[in-house]
């Protein structure tokens, strides 16, 4: 992979940052003083631009968790199972209210998350889409960033490209990617039409970082990825064992953000609702210690199939 290459399209992604982001990472700053390395600004809230009824979302890139976290069972929990979920709220300038939730995980882990070394796809196949670098500490620690997301681009490709028995478009091909990973978490996007609406709204990226990788398609606009029996085989198994520990894990760390803000266990469980259908009861007891009883939680979901 021409890693240049790739860092350039995703430099040319950058946007100037809107002053509801800016006074919000600026919250986010000030909440953790001297730990941020980076603001990584991503999903639907960037997809739609300015929309004030969209959740901000952020990944905040961090030197060190113990630092970061004024609870030791928080510092270690992020650690354990990274990001750690928080949520945020900020009046703007002009009246409005901007919501905010932001996932914590150390600079080392993303870059390690990034690669082929992290089995599940939650960093690698969501940080190889279209999202905005902001506020990087310099620029080494940029530099870092982009190449782990170059990294990322060039790990989902391979992930990728044996699932094809046939020729593929550059559309047709990122779309199977993103929706194999979307299948490992909970989450609504589900269908190949979604996903294929998710990669059509930015083709020209994806077109690009295609060429990069693949060359030049045929006159077709078909590209022929070739790959043994036995690769496509284990590329499938590895994709089923994704699935089927990415999703009790995303529900842990679901349940985890239960700990970070008032009401965080109700928040939890609505989310959990909406992706699967599948609700439970919780104590009085469960809603004040939800870390603790977490594992209990997780397993009352799993029986009725919340994971599935």
């Amino acid at each position: 992979m021409d890693t240049k290459a790739v860092i350039k399209v995703l430099d040319a992604e950058q946007l100037e940052p809107t002053d509801n982001v800016i006074a919000m990472c600026d919250k986010i700053k000030a909440r953790h003083t001297g730990r941020v390395q980076a603001f990584l600004y991503y999903g639907s809230s960037l997809r739609a631009m300015n929309d004030p009824d969209k959740m901000l979302d952020f990944y905040v890139l961090i030197d060190s968790y113990r630092k970061t976290h004024k609870n030791p069972v928080r510092a270690f929990l992020n650690w354990t199972i990274p990001p750690a979920v928080y949520y945020l709220e900020n009046k703007n300038q002009d009246g409005t209210l901007s919501t905010c939730k932001y996932s914590v995980i150390s600079l080392s882990a993303f870059e390690r998350k990034c690669t082929g070394r992290a089995f599940l796809s939650m960093i690698w196949g969501r940080f190889s889409q279209p999202c905005v670098l902001l506020f990087a500490k310099d620029n080494a620690t940029h530099a870092s960033i982009q190449t782990a997301r170059a990294n990322a681009i060039s790990h989902i490709a391979n992930q990728t490209s044996a699932l094809f028995t046939v020729p593929t478009t550059a559309t047709k091909f990122w779309a199977r990617g993103f929706l194999e990973s979307y299948k490992t978490e909970l989450r609504p996007e589900s269908s190949d039409t979604r996903s294929e609406e998710i990669v059509t709204k930015y083709q020209d990226r994806y077109d690009a970082l295609m060429a990069i990788l693949y060359g030049k398609p045929s006159k077709d606009g078909q590209y022929t990825l070739s790959s043994s029996r036995l690769s496509k085989a284990l590329c499938k198994w590895t994709w089923f064992w994704r699935r089927r520990l990415g999703k009790i894990q995303a529900a842990i760390r679901i349940l985890n953000t239960a700990s970070t803000f008032d009401g965080g266990l109700d928040y939890a469980l609505h989310k959990l609702k909406s992706h699967s259908g599948v609700t439970i009861d919780v104590t009085k007891s469960q809603r004040r210690h939800p870390v603790l009883w977490s594992p209990i939680l997780a397993w009352k979901l799993y029986k009725r199939g919340a994971f599935r």
